[in-house]
């Protein structure tokens, strides 16, 4: 997957594209391989986390990371944490996409993970994918012991009962009388529970100081909000030969798109990055080229509307 981006600087765009081909290779080599027992549930694994994705989270931990400084001797431990992300993306979409769920059938360009293995696989393997990124975090060599305790605990936060699966509980809650600030809330911890995670996870590795890291807290806020709102934006504009997925996932429910029109959805999306961009400018970073380049590219889909 190439990353494209109007006035984007081509060598960041081939940096990006480079790191993405890291990560998918390290990916690889974290997860069993498809002829370990049970050679099924490796499969599904497999099918869930290596198919083509933008793997926005680890790019936003590698490039956050950078831009604080991080030792270049330490850039493969940030490389495992962020695919230590991914794993955690991959099964919370696996999850979401159960006939309890969402009840999606397909999921980047393939077969959604209980579709082609089966609904009991799908669970456990999402179980095995959310269970190995503990360990790659916990085992990493790289990391101080304070680190890796900081990280497994952060983490749990991020995808536990007052996060990602909260956020999950209250979509399956979603009603007619949510208010934006409601809406806004689900989001915050559906989507961007795992984008604080990402950034905070940068800090730490990079040894931020506290103001560094309180800023790109906000930022993390705001550009979770604001990725999960071009997401359902996409849902109603977008078929599934191009968004890979299935659409209209959201009908029924209340989201900030079946709430106000398609300018006002694009307003409201701007003002998400442009709060993000203030607060990376608060953070004082190194280098945002290419991190900026990263964001752009990500939100390149505002430039159609």
């Amino acid at each position: 997957m190439t990353v494209t981006a109007i006035g984007a600087d081509p060598t960041s765009l081939s940096q990006i594209d480079a790191a993405r081909g890291r990560i998918d290779a390290c990916l690889v080599t974290l997860i069993p391989s498809a002829d370990t027992w049970p050679r099924r549930l490796h499969e599904a694994q497999r099918h869930a986390l290596l198919s083509p994705g933008k793997r926005f989270r680890p790019l936003l931990t590698l490039f956050l990371s950078k831009a604080c400084g991080v030792d270049q001797d330490r850039l493969v431990a940030v490389m495992e944490v962020g695919c230590a992300i991914e794993m955690v993306h991959a099964a919370s979409l696996i999850l979401d996409d159960l006939p309890c769920m969402d009840d999606a059938h397909l999921r980047r360009n393939q077969p959604t993970t209980h579709v082609a293995f089966g609904e009991s696989t799908a669970i456990l393997s999402a179980t095995a994918l959310l269970n190995r990124s503990f360990g790659i975090i916990a085992r990493n060599p790289a990391l101080s012991p304070a680190q890796r305790t900081e990280l497994c605990d952060l983490l749990s936060y991020a995808v536990g009962s007052t996060g990602l699966i909260a956020g999950q509980m209250a979509d399956l809650d979603n009603n007619s009388a949510a208010s934006v600030s409601e809406i806004e809330r689900v989001n915050r911890l559906k989507t961007g529970a795992l984008f604080d995670f990402a950034a905070d996870a940068a800090a730490i590795l990079a040894e931020s100081p506290a103001g560094q890291r309180a800023a790109l807290k906000d930022f993390s806020r705001q550009i979770g909000l604001a990725f999960q709102l071009l997401d359902d934006v996409k849902d109603v504009l977008q078929s599934p030969e191009i968004s890979g997925k299935t659409p209209h996932r959201d009908e029924g429910k209340t989201t900030l798109v079946a709430t106000h029109s398609l300018a006002e959805t694009k307003a409201m999306l701007m003002t998400y990055l442009d709060n993000a961009k203030l607060a990376l400018a608060r953070a004082e970073l190194a280098d945002m080229g290419v991190l900026g380049d990263l964001i752009d590219a990500q939100f390149a889909f505002l430039q159609e509307l």
